[in-house]
């Protein structure tokens, strides 16, 4: 099976993602996907660890066994796993063969941040580090466009988009071969699954039905505006007597505005802390500005006149990027592109404040505020004249 040769400039291009923030890479985002090709990577898994494992069986793969490690990284990061199996399977026929049985990467990485750099390629300690390793160059390489729009000007969701890109023929790769055989695999593989009914294991392993996902965004209201009232009276926020607004722009954009208040929680304790206190902003949204954003750039995050301006640019960025763009609907889904410059810690935290949150409200409970404060950046007035509104 031929190796795989990543571009050199694509890995300079993900090392500069990594270190940018999430909204960035939203806002060159601009290519318009086919969300209905049955070959777009994003989507709830359609194979299940089961399967996935007698594949690997099948195939006397050195990562036999591991079929729930590469399902639940599918989950996590929103890209249907059976698009991982199928790139493992072209790449090195499941690990068996070429430099994967010694790198134990699924995708044939070149060196990368976080991986033993060795002969061009990156060396992952277990196979589910090289599994997530991967799954991460797609969404945040791919799906975000921080390797492909430098290349080829837009973001990549199909196989069709992607490959071309991550097998380029100038590397003397069979670009259509490729694509032909990946399809091939998907569709035989679903054929093979049939209809997908695969139940949590007790452990809490994610559920492949966003139905019954409490933390799925998408939804009708889950707390009523004079209880989004109340939490931002309590909390002394400037923003105290917006409820309606906030409660509304969740009902426009078929969000539940649960995940916005806890969002604007845990970014600044409801705007008392940090920058938020001049920008007016319920999360931290970083510029360039977009077209409908009614805001201006302020030490580098949107800035805005009035809170409910921010409402919306918040639950715009959320429904049309997060959830119809990239098909990220949960909370552990989103926070995972939202709060990536933060690093895996920053990651995990941020999702568990804001389920833990979202739990409590629903069960019309106050908790303690959560709140991390570096997620604003600290106000530093630029001139004596300029004071932090309180109102």
């Amino acid at each position: 099976m031929r190796r795989i040769f990543l571009r050199a400039t694509l890995v300079s291009v993900l090392l500069s993602f990594v270190f940018s923030t999430p909204q960035q890479s939203a806002q060159a985002a601009s290519f318009s996907q086919d969300q209905g090709d049955p070959y777009s990577v994003l989507g709830v898994p359609t194979i299940s660890p089961a399967f996935i494992n007698s594949v690997l069986a099948a195939a006397h793969s050195p990562a036999v066994g591991k079929g729930q490690a590469l399902y639940d990284d599918g989950v996590k990061y929103g890209i249907d796993p059976v698009f991982a199996l199928a790139f493992f399977e072209h790449e090195s026929s499941f690990g068996t063969t070429g430099i994967a049985r010694y790198s134990l990467s699924l995708g044939n990485l070149r060196c990368i941040p976080g991986a033993v750099c060795r002969d061009n390629f990156a060396w992952f300690p277990t196979w589910e580090a090289g599994f997530e390793a991967w799954y991460q160059l797609i969404l945040y390489g791919y799906v975000g466009g921080a390797v492909t729009i430098p290349i080829v000007g837009h973001t990549c969701v199909t196989l069709a988009q992607i490959i071309p890109v991550y097998a380029p023929a100038s590397d003397h790769n069979d670009v259509p071969a490729y694509i032909a055989a990946v399809e091939s695999s998907v569709d035989t593989w679903r054929s093979e699954q049939g209809t997908f009914s695969y139940t949590p294991s007790p452990s809490g392993t994610p559920t492949s039905s966003t139905l019954v996902n409490p933390y799925r965004v998408r939804g009708k209201p889950t707390i009523t505006v004079a209880f989004i009232n109340r939490l931002l009276a309590a909390a002394h926020s400037p923003a105290a007597g917006k409820g309606q607004a906030l409660y509304d722009d969740g009902v426009r954009y078929g969000i539940d505005p649960v995940f916005a208040l806890a969002f604007f929680m845990y970014e600044s304790k409801f705007g008392t802390q940090g920058l938020a206190q001049v920008t007016h902003a319920l999360g931290a949204l970083r510029t360039p500005i977009t077209p409908t954003c009614r805001c201006q750039a302020y030490q580098g995050v949107r800035q805005y006149q009035f809170w409910e301006d921010s409402f919306l640019d918040w639950y715009d960025l959320i429904r049309n990027w997060y959830v119809n763009q990239w098909h990220l609907t949960t909370v552990d889904q989103i926070v995972q592109v939202y709060a990536s410059a933060g690093g895996s810690k920053t990651v995990n935290t941020f999702s568990q404040a804001i389920k833990h949150t979202v739990d409590a409200w629903r069960k019309g409970q106050t908790p303690p505020l959560i709140t991390e404060t570096h997620v604003f950046p600290d106000y530093t007035p630029r001139s004596e004249n300029e004071r932090v509104p309180h109102g």
